[in-house]
């Protein structure tokens, strides 16, 4: 998830969320949105990755996503490459609140089908290696030409050896399913939810602010986030997570850019992700991006 791209709609034509805050852009019903970028990315060494998206509407207000990424492990060598990983997305628009606020939540399954990217510490840190559950709150205000989208999100990562969704159950006719609640209850030791399952996870937040003067629209995005257990991890998932190298905890992310709009709906556009804080030589550095979108 950490370098996917999404899109947000907020007056008549489409801003960006790209790439720190998740989009809040709904596709209509019977209508397809296509994305496509290549990243160049600097870590102890350099390679490319080459993403692409597609959303489409179920329901008025909300849309399904998919996305999958495909690593170069030289920027020389086509043939040299491995999939990355894919996330799965649900993506629900509550609409105008207060007359002010634009708001939505994005539910997104991280899937693991890198595997052999994610042993490979010194070229692929952008992926998890392991199934993620994420969920995020995204919210934005418009006045005149300036958008600003704030986006809060807390990413479930497993513990090692076990599945993200570790006792969750809905069988109801174990007494474990009532005394657990399902999984949710955070004092159960078998729950999925139990709070010393919770020290992988990942807590952070985004700010971006885009700036429209169609049809170009600069944007400008932090993100600021940390794991909620602050030791060190080793180990087969002791890997890079998000914007973090295995020994990393705090992070904090920025990234300046800018799209041009041919039309409403189809958009090319330029940026730079930079990794402010790290403390491990296998962290992400930054990453350059070139990147194209078409609704129709």
């Amino acid at each position: 998830m950490a370098l996917f791209v999404f899109m947000v709609t907020i007056s008549h034509s489409q801003a960006t969320g790209r790439p720190l805050t998740p989009s809040m852009y709904t596709v209509d019903e019977g209508s397809i949105e296509g994305y496509s970028g290549i990243d160049i990315i600097q870590t102890k060494s350099t390679y490319s990755k080459e993403t692409m998206q597609i959303q489409t509407g179920i329901l008025p207000g909300t849309d399904i996503r998919f996305s999958a990424s495909l690593l170069q492990a030289s920027l020389h060598t086509l043939s040299n490459n491995t999939m990355g990983d894919c996330a799965v997305g649900i993506w629900h628009s509550f609409g105008l609140l207060c007359d002010t606020v634009v708001s939505g939540i994005l539910i997104e399954l991280g899937l693991p089908t890198a595997p052999d990217a994610y042993y490979n510490e010194t070229t692929m840190p952008t992926e998890s290696g392991f199934t993620t559950f994420s969920l995020r709150f995204v919210a934005a205000y418009n006045k005149h030409s300036l958008t600003l989208l704030f986006s809060g999100c807390y990413t479930f990562m497993p513990q090692p050896g076990e599945s993200v969704f570790e006792g969750l159950s809905f069988n109801v006719t174990r007494s474990n399913t009532w005394s657990s609640l399902f999984g949710l209850n955070p004092f159960k030791k078998d729950s999925m939810l139990y709070y010393r399952k919770l020290t992988n996870d990942v807590a952070y937040f985004s700010l971006t602010a885009v700036y429209e003067i169609f049809p170009l629209m600069p944007y400008l995005s932090f993100c600021v986030g940390d794991r909620i257990n602050d030791s060190p991890v080793y180990g087969e998932h002791g890997l890079p997570v998000l914007y973090k190298g295995y020994n990393d905890t705090l992070f904090l992310v920025t990234s300046p850019g800018v799209r041009y709009f041919f039309s409403e709906k189809t958009y090319i556009g330029i940026g730079l992700v930079y990794n402010a804080l790290r403390d491990y030589k296998y962290s992400l550095r930054y990453v350059m991006e070139i990147e194209a979108s078409s609704v129709w």
